[in-house]
């Protein structure tokens, strides 16, 4: 990948290959006032290294896993970061160059190989391993890191080390997970993952909340399963939405070629060459109660629509609310491949901060042809159809959109709440959307990229946006230092910021742990 240089303002210093990992603590220049009751950590992960001898990855999501920390404690602030030692790492490091392939890269097959085991590499589908560059997560006592395959890694929050190489597909039947499960109040992990075979689904999977010391993995079952509409076209998903008694997954009309996928080495395409968005196809919510996981028989169906990110989702006077980011078309996925990005130094991709509401006591007596939402606080319906199925739109709650969105998680996921953070849907500057007065506000620095926020709250929160929220700030520019910046969640006025000695990466998604 070729940086900008450093006179030239580029997305490609956003997205910069790191070439040494920090293991050892280094002090940051704090400057302003961080809260007294802020203590912990803030853990990020992604993509944060895209070369390897001659060879370059051709998208954001394919680098290497670098871990994060930034150590807050007693107004001082401490970076440090790892790569994480995944096989996948190893092996493209020992043979210095790409072997693995990757989300939009393809590796080519190894030229030391005699003919036959070459050829026979083109029939088998480019399938991801343990590069685990998306998330953190936490799974009974342990931490881990993910990325959209099974595998997953433990890691270590304090130092950041790599510990043992895990695989869902271990303990449930599952070909795929998100790297976005939901951690409940007692402790238990829901998760989504889809199978392929003889009866594909997609899975709602649960791992139960284990005693200490105990391996929460071998607690997953396989709680329910949504059908899938088209079994050589599965959807594309990277997130889901709980409420407090309900799962709510949306099959969109990204779909995966299964055939494509079967021969893509073979035709020298990537995994992201076999996704297909269809704009003419419905998207469909699927709705499950948590207790037992066997859907309900309504659909709700919409327009054609593009989600990475769901907000969150609560039930309000027999209606399940659900809030989410829509994208009309899949540009943002091709906006992040780096022929994109060298071209361009400012984007804008449309997004909406979308609202829906789904009214759940539907049976045959219901009327068809009129709106069923009747929550008085948005502009969302719900009609049903002679078919059965229930035609819904959403409510645009924001003049301006955001990807990267994050809530008061602890307090408020899958509950009635007021705010969401993220990054604007021009990507250069922060946003605090409000879902009561339909307002935002908006924080930003010149020439610098946020990273997706976090929300710490205050120990003694009296109010949801009592807290502060947490974003490394990456300069357009090659010779400008990166920071953390720390806003005030409720003035969302900066009351602090820490500036880094060595380069910080854009990453993909964080964690706040309190001072363990």
């Amino acid at each position: 990948m070729a940086s900008g240089d450093e006179n030239t303002p580029s997305l490609t210093n956003v997205f910069r290959s790191i070439k040494a990992e920090n293991p050892d603590p280094v002090s940051t220049v704090v400057k302003g006032s961080v809260p007294k009751w802020l203590n912990g950590s803030f853990l990020r992960n992604g993509p944060g290294l895209f070369e390897f001898g001659e060879e370059s990855c051709n998208h954001v999501f394919d680098g290497m896993s670098l871990l994060h920390r930034f150590d807050i404690k007693d107004g001082k602030i401490t970076y440090q970061s790892r790569f994480l030692r995944s096989d996948v790492y190893k092996k493209n490091t020992t043979a210095n160059r790409i072997v693995c392939s990757e989300f939009g890269t393809l590796a080519h097959p190894d030229p030391c190989k005699n003919i036959f085991k070459r050829l026979f590499s083109y029939f088998v589908p480019p399938i991801l391993e343990d590069n685990c560059n998306i998330s953190w997560f936490q799974l009974g006592d342990e931490y881990y890191v993910c990325t959209e395959s099974t595998h997953i890694r433990k890691a270590d929050p304090k130092d950041l080390e790599t510990g043992a190489r895990d695989n869902y597909a271990n303990y449930v039947a599952v070909n795929t997970m998100t790297s976005h499960p939901h951690r409940l109040g007692d402790g238990s992990v829901l998760n989504m993952g889809s199978s392929f075979g003889v009866r594909p689904a997609y899975n709602i999977v649960k791992f139960a909340a284990a005693e200490k010391g105990e391996d929460a993995l071998k607690q997953g079952t396989v709680l329910g399963s949504f059908p899938i509409r088209y079994p050589l076209y599965p959807s594309y998903y990277h997130s889901f939405n709980i409420s407090e008694n309900y799962v709510i997954f949306l099959e969109q009309p990204l779909f995966i070629n299964v055939m494509k996928l079967a021969f893509a080495n073979f035709s020298g395409k990537s995994l992201k060459d076999t996704l297909q968005y269809d704009p003419k196809c419905t998207a469909i919510f699927h709705v499950a109660p948590q207790a037992t996981g066997q859907p309900i028989t309504v659909k709700y169906v919409s327009d054609a629509f593009f989600c990475f990110h769901h907000i969150n989702a609560y039930e309000d006077d027999g209606h399940i609310v659900l809030d989410l980011c829509a994208h009309n078309d899949v540009t943002i996925i091709n906006s992040m491949s780096f022929s994109f990005l060298r071209e361009n130094a400012e984007g804008h991709i449309p997004i909406q901060v979308r609202r829906y509401a789904f009214p759940l006591n539907i049976d045959e007596d219901t009327p068809v042809g009129e709106n069923l939402v009747k929550l008085t606080y948005t502009n969302a319906t719900a009609v049903k159809m002679a078919d059965g199925s229930v035609q819904v739109t959403g409510e645009c709650v924001s003049e301006k959109g955001i990807e990267l969105p994050v809530i008061n998680y602890n307090s408020y996921n899958g509950k009635k709440y007021r705010y969401t953070y993220g990054v604007s849907d021009t990507a250069d500057s922060l946003m605090k959307v409000d879902f009561i007065d339909k307002s935002y506000k908006e924080w930003k620095d010149e020439h610098y990229h946020p990273s997706e926020p976090v929300f710490a709250p205050n120990p003694d929160a009296t109010d949801e946006d009592d807290g502060v929220v947490l974003a490394n700030m990456m300069s357009l520019y090659k010779d400008k230092p990166s920071y953390l910046i720390i806003l005030d969640a409720k003035t969302w006025q900066e009351v602090a910021r820490a500036e880094s000695p060595v380069p910080l990466t854009f990453g993909m998604h964080g964690l706040w742990i309190e001072d363990m």
